[in-house]
């Protein structure tokens, strides 16, 4: 068999993720697909010229490519765009296995390991081929070698490769939608849809992933955020912590101070501020007292209330305690806002900030996979509810399926 990537069953991308580091980065910063070394190039196979790329080493053994900021190698994502601490573990692969009659519980196993038939190997480093993961970094259970697979054949010993992240955002959204983690379902739906073309070609992913699935994963500048830790994310604990503490007594948002209606402001803004008590207005919102206006708020989605801000002017001010609402809603991938202080949190600034921080690529690559596990997780629900899921080996049950 050909080369073959192992991409992560629940997000779909590869572990086999390189890198190329920048000048002032130390030489560890940098590895080709296999996780060693460094992505090695000819003059021929540079950047172009102005893109600050450099060729480094002695040309016998091999010239490292170190990015500059215009690289456009799709060898490795670039140091210029992905800092290293946003990488953390973007090649660690974990498997999900199948118990045999010698399996015993160790003091580390969590409870949905305790009671399934299903446990969690331990950690690898990613490999490139569809070749048996060895030289695990950490040993659970006694595996030390595993063989891996996306699709399923006639072998249910194979193991099944996740991101300890992506699991992690699995069990979130798994206990979310079916009040439980339900690993066997996992296990199931890989089997149910085994095949190449379900797995790599049918199942709905963002266009980047889609993109970058080749022979050989594709670094396309402009896609650095799949390779972003989405649970260990630099920088974002420090925005949630500044922006959790309240500041001031306004129970609203949207205030204006408006001088006159000549004023700028006035004339220019979309929607302008409303009107002053007293005046006569044919919009029947104004008539609402406070308790009726937050039932109507409280039934509408985001893009109503933006909606209707622009046709009543009744709601051009907004309750400040709403935006924990929409963000809960909005954004469940966002599941530090869970712990914060109701009463203590400017949930305004909070919900801005987290909708347009895509500065953070973890963040962005939270919300992507999130998105993919929320698929998995409702196509699990579905084959339960057609009875297609069954205690017993999965090879068993899919032939007498068929």
């Amino acid at each position: 068999m050909g080369y073959c990537e192992t991409l992560c069953q629940l997000c779909g991308v590869s572990f086999a993720i390189a890198r190329l580091r920048r000048a002032d980065e130390p030489l560890e910063a940098a590895w080709d697909y296999s996780g060693h070394g460094y992505i090695d190039t000819d003059e021929y196979d540079c950047c172009r010229e102005g893109s600050g790329c450099e060729l480094v080493g002695d040309q016998d053994i091999g010239l490292e490519h170190v990015s500059g900021p215009g690289c456009t190698s799709w060898k490795g994502y670039s140091g210029q765009r992905i800092s290293l601490a946003e990488m953390k573990g973007c090649r660690a692969i974990q498997c999900l296995m199948q118990k045999d009659p010698s399996w015993k519980p160790e003091p580390d196993d969590q409870d949905f390991e305790l009671e399934s038939d299903y446990f969690l190997t331990g950690i690898g480093d990613g490999s490139p081929d569809e070749r048996p993961l060895d030289e695990m970094k950490t040993v659970r259970h006694g595996v030390e070698r595993i063989d891996v697979s996306n699709i399923i054949h006639d072998d249910n010993t194979v193991g099944l490769p996740i991101h300890p992240t992506c699991f992690e955002i699995f069990k979130k959204v798994s206990q979310l939608c079916l009040g439980s983690i339900d690993i066997e379902g996992l296990w199931y739906w890989r089997a149910l849809e085994g095949s190449y073309e379900a797995f790599f070609c049918e199942f709905p992913r963002d266009y980047a992933v889609k993109n970058g699935d080749d022979q050989f994963w594709k670094h396309e500048p402009g896609s650095e955020f799949l390779a972003a830790n989405p649970i260990e994310i630099p920088g974002f604990a420090a925005l949630v912590i500044e922006t959790a503490g309240y500041r001031g007594d306004r129970k609203t948002v949207f205030h204006w101070d408006y001088k006159g209606p000549s004023e700028w402001s006035v004339r220019n803004h979309r929607t302008p501020p409303p009107p002053k008590s007293g005046l006569h207005t044919p919009d029947p919102f104004t008539k609402l007292s406070a308790e009726l206006s937050d039932m109507v708020l409280a039934s509408l989605s985001s893009k109503d209330i933006a909606n209707l801000r622009l046709v009543s002017p009744a709601f051009r001010q907004l309750p400040a305690i709403l935006f924990r609402r929409l963000l809960l809603e909005d954004m469940p991938w966002f599941w530090e806002a869970q712990g914060l202080d109701v009463g203590k949190t400017n949930w305004y600034e909070m919900y801005r900030k987290v909708k347009s921080c895509w500065l953070f690529k973890g963040l962005q690559n939270r919300r992507r996979i999130w998105k993919d596990v929320e698929e998995v997780v409702r196509r699990i629900r579905k084959y339960r509810q057609e009875g297609k899921i069954k205690p017993g080996p999965v090879i068993d049950w899919l032939v007498m399926q068929d």
